[in-house]
Formats: C-alpha cells, structure tokens, sequence
C-alpha cells in the first residue's frame, strides 16, 4: 500500500524537527519507508572517527498503515529487532496523533 504524500511530508518535517541545527552533526531522525511501513530512526555520528565514519542507526518506531482498515498503528522494537504493537488499541487516520505519542513518551520505550 503506497503512503499518500501528506502522509510523508508530515512524517519528513516531525523528523527534522526532533533536533536542533547545532546538534545534526551528531545525531539525526530519519525515515525509512517500504510498502505501507515507515520506521523511524535515530543516527549517530561514530563516538571515535579515527575507527571509523560510518553512523549508526537504531530503529526507533514504526508507523503501519492496515489496508483494510485505513488507519495507522504504532510499533516499538525490543532488544531482538521485533516489532510490537503500542498498546493495541491504538489507531489514527493519520500519522499526526502517534508521533505525539512518540514525542511524549510516557512509558520510556521511545527515548529511553
């Protein structure tokens, strides 16, 4: 399922928003999008350059579109790598309200 491009402007300006300008060179958000998924990402700068300059990145959240549906969930990633809903019930028609609840997150699984 394509995501609709209000969709992902609004999804690109929450990520360039989650960092000031004086901070990017060491740590951003970005976004990765695949079939109706986008999952959130924090990268960062390597700690010692001289080892190496690859940053790194750690999934922070993931927004699914359900197609029969035509709403959003929200996922947080454990240890493993798995995806696990955030908590079940929630659902939105757009990406807006669960990125607030990225933003606040009140149970420390976002941003630790």
């Amino acid at each position: 399922m394509e995501v609709a491009d209000e969709h992902r402007a609004l999804v690109r300006q929450w990520c360039a928003r989650r960092v000031p300008d004086g901070q990017r060179d060491q740590v951003r958000i970005s976004y990765t999008e695949r079939a109706g998924r986008i999952t959130i990402s924090a990268r960062r700068a390597p700690v010692f350059p001289e080892l190496g300059t690859g940053w790194t990145t750690e999934p922070l959240a993931q927004l699914r579109l359900v197609p029969d549906e035509e709403r959003w969930i929200l996922l947080w990633p454990d240890s493993s790598g798995r995806w696990h809903r955030y908590p079940d019930e929630t659902k939105a028609s757009s990406p807006a309200p669960l990125l607030d609840i990225v933003d606040a997150d009140p149970t420390g699984i976002f941003w630790g």
